[in-house]
């Protein structure tokens, strides 16, 4: 499992968009990749839990990945994320 905290910086958090975009960029990858913020966690198959989290900007996150290419796709996510554009 690969761990990596980022900030968000996106300009208006995690939306409906943003979840889509972020879920169709982990299904890109074989590793299963999840988002964590403080006691919960959301795996990016589900664009509803990734919701739920309710993660605005400014908020500081985990992403998680658990597989052969979990550093890339970790990277790829936090890439997204910590942009200041609407991903």
């Amino acid at each position: 499992m690969f761990t990596q905290c980022a900030t968000v910086r996106l300009p208006h958090g995690i939306h409906s968009a943003v979840a889509h975009r972020l879920h169709h960029a982990a299904s890109g990858f074989s590793s299963s990749v999840f988002l964590r913020w403080g006691d919960e966690t959301a795996s990016l198959r589900s664009i509803v839990a990734v919701l739920a989290l309710g993660i605005q900007t400014g908020t500081e996150i985990e992403i998680l990945a658990d597989g052969t290419d979990e550093a890339e796709a970790v990277a790829a996510l936090i890439a997204m994320v910590q942009s200041t554009t609407e991903v």
